[in-house]
This record gives structure tokens, sequence and C-alpha cells, in this order.
């Protein structure tokens, strides 16, 4: 019988052992990031951000998948088909999150949403996050695009820094009756292109009109003539010269390089450009607001929270997700802002250190508005559509009444 107990007791204390040891190990968590080039300008705050969580949380190890921006969004929506995305991964907000929530691929953050956390947000962060009331995703920045201009080359060749769009067009003329390509574009990857036309529209059709188009809601229509004189506008930037000659052939990154040289003046791009920008850069770039065109809305954006941190809505371990998810939204915030990288989108006591980014944060302060680009607030087949369409009328094989007449059908 004592042989018996012993044993038995030998066995007990095993597991206990067993237990012990299972009860220290990490839980891991697999997560999706898109800054996996080193001259992405969020890549090392996300490192940064990583390190402090490592730091945080041992209980918590996260393995990290790295990808480019375009290859993210095709394996993604692949890995959603087969129950399959990872733990936490980062995703653009709007139709392009609806997406995977309509097919129940995204955990539903509500009920881990306490006060105190919502209180650490800025106002409206999650709006582009929540559907029915649920809210799907954390924001890590407050996104906008805006005309970034070397003011180096305004300044070789007397060029005004344009506040209209006729001093946009007499820029573009100037800078190429010098050799000078105006305008830096890569419109291979069509997202790029979609950073010009939804803000000269903007200016043109104003942020209802858009939004109600973006949004598909009850009466909209593309069918106007502000739209059609906005994407004239465009136009004529392209028949001008304002692009390189093969600006329908260069990927993002490819497109950057001159203007990182310092042989492009200008630029329509996000916020997050002014990260990228060498210490050097940061002192000859000014950030603005896209030119007006006189028609009441030029003190409108585009951007808002438009990308963030989601949760796999069949991950194992929920609770130590949304840990995760917080933390790298919050951090990745502050640490992105602190480089500039983004504006935050939490409040934050962090000071940023790039000239250019604290240019585009008291300008947006002073905005009128915040609406999230088309190609992010559309989904599925409409968000392929207007990226398509845009790229159609780059490359010239269809007008500006004939890319209405094509957005118009995401109505029937």
């Amino acid at each position: 019988m004592k042989k018996l107990l012993a044993v038995a007791l030998a066995v007990a204390m095993l597991f206990g052992i067993v237990s012990i040891a299972s009860a220290e190990e990490p839980v891991v968590l697999k997560v999706a990031s898109i800054w996996s080039a080193e001259t992405e300008a969020n890549r090392a705050p996300m490192l940064k951000t990583l390190a402090e969580f490592e730091a945080a949380h041992p209980e918590i190890k996260l393995e990290v998948e790295w990808y480019e921006a375009n290859a993210w969004k095709d394996a993604g929506e692949t890995l959603a088909l087969s129950d399959s995305l990872p733990d936490v991964f980062y995703w653009n907000a709007g139709g392009v999150l609806w997406n995977l929530v309509s097919t129940g691929d995204i955990l539903d953050i509500t009920p881990y949403l306490t006060d105190e956390i919502k209180d650490q947000l800025i106002g409206g962060a999650l709006a582009n996050m929540t559907f029915d009331g649920k809210v799907y995703q954390l924001p890590y920045t407050n996104a906008c695009s805006c005309l970034y201009c070397n003011t180096e080359l305004f300044d070789k060749y007397n060029v005004k820094i344009p506040e209209t769009i006729d001093e946009l067009y007499a820029a573009v003329e100037a800078f190429k009756a010098e050799g000078v390509t105006p305008m830096a574009l890569g419109g291979g990857d069509k997202w790029p292109t979609n950073m010009y036309t939804d803000l000269i529209t903007l200016r043109y059709v104003g942020d209802e009109a858009a939004r109600a188009c973006y949004y598909k809601t009850e009466g909209a229509t593309f069918m106007t003539q502000d739209w059609i004189d906005g994407m004239a506008a465009f136009k004529k930037l392209i028949d001008l010269g304002a692009f390189p000659d093969n600006a329908i052939e260069l990927t993002r990154d490819e497109s950057e390089v001159p203007y990182f040289n310092g042989e492009i003046p200008m630029y329509v791009h996000g916020q997050w450009f002014s990260g990228s920008l060498s210490a050097e850069m940061q002192q000859k770039v000014k950030a603005v607001k896209f030119p007006a065109v006189g028609k009441g809305y030029d003190n409108q954006w585009m951007g808002g929270p438009a990308e963030g941190f989601s949760i796999a809505a069949y991950t194992q371990h929920p609770d130590e997700a949304f840990i995760a998810c917080q933390f790298l939204a919050q951090h990745q915030s502050d640490n992105g802002f602190e480089c500039g990288a983004g504006l935050p989108a939490w409040k934050t006591e962090v000071q940023c250190g790039n000239p250019v980014m604290n240019q585009i944060a008291a300008q947006v302060a002073e905005g009128d508005s915040l609406l999230l680009w088309g190609n992010t607030a559309l989904s599925g087949a409409d968000a392929d559509l207007i990226g398509t369409t845009v790229y159609d009328v780059l490359a010239g094989t269809i007008t500006p009444e004939q890319w209405c007449e094509d957005m118009e059908t995401i109505f029937k």
C-alpha cells in the first residue's frame, strides 16, 4: 500500500511540475505587419513597440511576419478564406475592414473596451472601425494626405508654392520648362494615384457629396459636373506633364526615389511619408494642404483613423490577443508620432521631433473635416473599381466623364 501511495504521490508531483512548467510557458501569438521594407517610416517605431511589448509582457510571445502592404492585403484575404488569419494583424478600416467583419473573420472587441481605454483615444477614433455598434479594430494613427513641397527646388527655379489650382498648373509648367519632373507618382500600385484624385475631387465636390458616394448613401451619384471637373483637373495635370513619363509602370517605392534625392519638387501622399524623409530633407520639405479651387471646400482633408490592428475571430487566446492589440495600437501611435511617421490616434504627451509632421499636425487640427479615402471607405469590387478606373485615367484609356460613368455602376 505504501509503495502504491508513494508511486501515486510521485505521479501527482510529476503532473504538478508539468502543470507549473506549462503555466510558465508564454502564450504564443502570431502577428502580421506591413512594414517589411527598411525604408518604411513605420518600421522603426514598430520595432521599438515590439521591444516594449516583450519587456512589458513576458507571458506573451509575439511571432511577427513582415509583409509589403499590397502583398499583405492579398495574403490576408487568402488566409481569411481558410480561417487562418494570424491572431493579431494590421488591416485597413472602413469598407476594407467590413469585408472581413462581414465574413466573421474579425473578433468583436467591444466587450474589452472599458471606459478607461476609450477615454485614451482621440475623438472619433473608432468611427471607421465600428459596425452596428460593435468595434472590430483599434487605430494607431490619424491619417491624412497632403502636398509635400521641396522648398529648395521651388527657390532654385523661383516658383511659388501653389495655394490655388491655377498656381499649381503654373508651377507644373514652370518646372517642366526647366526639365524638372514636377510631381512624383507610382501609378503601378494604383492606390498612390487615388491619393491624388481623392484630394483633387474633394476640392470640387466637397466632403458631403464625396462621403455620400464612398458610403453609397441613397441618392448619391458620381454623375455631376463637380465630379467631372475634379477628374478633369487631374487629367489636366497629366496633360501638362506633371508626372513621370512612366508613372503607370512605377511602384510607389520606385517613384519616391527621385523625390528623396531632391530631384522632384512635389508629391501628394499620406502623413506617414514625412517619417521617411531624411533629417536633411526634413529641413527642405514643407507640407501644405492641397491647393484651393474656390468651391468652398478648401480646408477639407482626406484621411482620418484609417488603419489599425484587429484580432482574428478564431484566435485561441482572445484575452492575450486583446492585450497585444491594444498595446501595439497605443504604443505604435506614440512611437510613430515621435519619429514623424503618423499623427497619433491616442491621447499622448509625446513630442514629435519631425518638423514636417508638426506642420501637418497643426494644419489638420484647424481643418474642417476628414474623409476616409475612397478605396478604403468602399469595399470589395467597389474598392477595386476606383483603383482601376483612376489608373485608366492616368493611362489615358478613359476620359473623366467615362470615369464618372464607370463609378456610377457601384450603385446598381
